[in-house]
């Protein structure tokens, strides 16, 4: 009866607390550590040159997959944190900076003296949509180390 017991309990833990996937980005030089969880939205460069864009899941032990796709973790070149939100934010400051440029033409071809000014303030408002790309670390293999766990 106590080994019936015993197993059950045995169960139920492991039902209750059970074992998530992520993966461990370790850097070369200096052992820092970086998590990257389940259903975090991320960008995957692998070294045949494709780029995928999505939630992280895990298949197995080594493979992960994104936007449907499985892809081994040996085949990553590049792993970077992609929220959704600074991807919205980053479009949207590089329409607004394409059509103040858009507009400086229209400007321009009626004479106005203003499609000069019009012209800057696109230009650094379309290059600050560049700039919002590189606040997330982007983890290259030639400085990390990527590696599943189970945490």
């Amino acid at each position: 009866m106590k080994s019936i017991l015993y197993l059950l309990v045995f169960f139920i833990s492991y039902v209750v607390f059970p074992q998530q996937k992520a993966v461990e980005v370790t850097n070369i030089y200096t052992g820092k550590v970086k998590i990257l969880e389940e259903n975090q939205r991320i960008k995957i460069r692998t070294l045949d040159g494709k780029k995928y864009v999505g939630n992280l899941k895990f298949s197995d032990s080594l493979t992960i997959v994104v936007d449907y796709q499985s892809i081994k973790i040996d085949s990553l070149k590049s792993i970077k944190k992609q929220p959704k939100v600074l991807a919205t934010v980053k479009t949207v400051v590089l329409i607004a900076g394409l059509t103040v440029v858009g507009s400086s033409l229209v400007v321009a071809s009626g004479g106005s003296n203003w499609a000069f000014l019009l012209f800057t303030i696109g230009s650094g408002v379309t290059m600050s949509a560049g700039l919002l790309e590189g606040i997330n670390t982007n983890y290259s293999d030639n400085k990390w180390t990527f590696k599943i766990i189970e945490k």
